[in-house]
């Protein structure tokens, strides 16, 4: 062997390999961004050596639901996934993204998006795939797969206007979901609850999946309704799944609002029972009680009835809000709380919030499930960000897995890795084995925990030590590098 066999080598460290077999001691070698060398004890001298006895090197993890379509442009450092040993983004969740970007595009921005995705960077693109290559361009610390986002091709051709489609309509829309996939997008996903997704039939959507069935991709969905009407937006999302011959991603699985706990029994025996009939559905979960949208989107609903359960997280102009319950801001501003509550939607009113509506019964119930991958849900917003943006998968393994026993440490890595690569097609990568790429978390099952909180969100979580994108060190020691060597992961190339 030359005198450097290999760029990196991690020695001695208990090897999980991300499909859910239990851990075994090996080396694991690196060479030219990808995985050389699984074994016991691997031979050969390396530029660098990391010392992995009594740490765990897993794959690196994959945030199946990130809302980072802006950040990986605008901050391509992404610093709170990275940290958190996120080696892979899927952006362009719940039909939200940042292209096609035609000449109306700007005034979707203007209507709320910008304030979802965080600070938005000039738009130098028309096509899903010119937005591709930017993302490229901008060169992020880790690889992005991207969604085609109903959402911006229906605006982009109905604006918000409450009908369906003509066939001419139809027919550019469809147009426009072909050339995302073309470009390389891995599905297509669809936002129920917000215009102008909500305007959408069944119908409309079972002929834009059937686009991206036709290209090998699939569907992802936040449902039309996570609360009463829960079985029946899962039901629409089967059905689509079925008559379009594709797979189903439900996001976010969860029953919302009190009236409504205990409900995720029904829908997980929902999702059984059409898998035994053929239909190909699954879905994941965050791990935390409380969500996070725009505060219009639920703010005239029953889960937003308590005041003390909702927090004002990030607003344009009144910061004053930010981090306080609309109670706390009734205090302060001398009015009974739905009178705030109008007062804050009048002044700001893309103001996104915090809601507490789950059960933690429910968020158990889900994650265990085998059918469950993980993703964030983070909205890299400004303000006071919902912590899951900074600590959703060391929470995942600290205190579900290591504190609380719901999952085994082999069989939550499962779930944000070789699970999810499988599932969104891509390619080589979620599993530590030969020849694969270099996608890479060393961490301390020991002390791995999420400390960020609702009051202070932006903190980063301890035990994640190394992190490698593509065979580069993005974490070092425990704090990040200047490392950008993410790749733009396009459906049947695998990065």
């Amino acid at each position: 062997m030359s005198e450097q066999a290999y760029d990196l080598l991690i020695r001695g460290g208990s090897v999980i390999d991300g499909t859910g077999g239990p851990a075994r001691r090996a080396d694991v070698a690196v060479r030219d961004g990808r995985i050389a060398s699984v074994a016991a004890d691997v031979k050969g001298a390396a530029a660098r050596v990391i010392e992995a006895e009594g740490l765990v090197v897993a794959p690196g993890f994959i945030d199946v639901h990130s809302h980072d379509d802006a950040a990986v442009i605008a901050n391509p450092g992404v610093d709170f996934k990275v940290m958190q040993g996120v080696t892979t983004d899927i952006v362009g969740n719940c039909g939200v993204g940042l292209a096609p970007a035609g000449e109306v595009f700007q005034t979707f921005l203007q209507a709320g998006l910008s304030n979802v995705l965080g600070s938005v960077p000039e738009i130098t693109w028309r096509t899903f795939g010119e937005y591709m290559d930017a993302v490229e361009e901008a060169r992020p610390a880790l690889n992005v797969a991207c969604l085609a986002p109903h959402g911006v091709i229906r605006f982009g051709t109905l604006g918000l206007e409450s009908r369906p489609p003509e066939r001419h309509e139809l027919a550019t829309m469809r147009e426009y979901a072909i050339e995302a996939m073309d470009a390389g997008a891995v599905g297509l996903s669809t936002g129920l609850i917000y215009p102008p997704g909500a305007f959408a039939e069944t119908p409309e959507l079972i002929e834009l999946a059937k686009v991206a069935a036709e290209a090998g991709g699939l569907y992802v969905s936040h449902i039309r309704d996570e609360g009463p009407g829960l079985l029946d937006a899962v039901a629409e999302a089967i059905e689509i799944g079925r008559e379009a011959g594709l797979p189903v991603q439900i996001s976010h699985l969860k029953a919302a609002g009190r009236a409504n706990w205990g409900r995720t029994k029904d829908s997980i025996r929902l999702i059984e029972r059409s898998r035994s009939e053929g239909v190909d559905v699954a879905f994941d979960a965050y791990p935390y009680t409380a969500g996070s949208t725009i505060l219009g989107a639920l703010a005239r609903g029953p889960v937003a009835a308590d005041p003390d359960a909702v927090i004002v997280a990030s607003v344009r102009e009144r910061r004053e809000y930010e981090g306080k319950t609309i109670s706390q801001i009734a205090e302060m501003l001398g009015l009974p709380a739905p009178e705030a509550l109008s007062r804050v939607l009048q002044e700001e009113p893309d103001a996104v919030a915090i809601f507490f509506i789950m059960d933690e019964a429910d968020v158990r119930r889900v994650l265990k499930h085998e059918l469950c991958m993980i993703g964030s849900d983070g909205l890299p917003s400004g303000g006071k960000p919902h912590p899951r943006l900074y600590g959703t998968f060391p929470r995942v393994l600290g205190r579900y897995a290591r504190e609380e026993g719901l999952l085994t440490l082999e069989e939550a890595v499962r779930k944000m890795t070789a699970q999810p690569a499988q599932r969104f097609g891509l390619g080589r990568r979620g599993e530590v084995r030969e020849g694969w790429f270099a996608d890479l978390v060393v961490l301390d099952p020991r002390t791995v925990a999420d400390i960020a909180t609702y009051e202070e969100p932006r903190q980063y979580p301890t035990g994640i030590e190394y992190v490698t994108v593509n065979g580069e060190l993005v974490v070092d020691d425990g704090k990040q590098t200047q490392a950008r060597p993410g790749r733009v992961i396009r459906r049947d190339h695998g990065g």
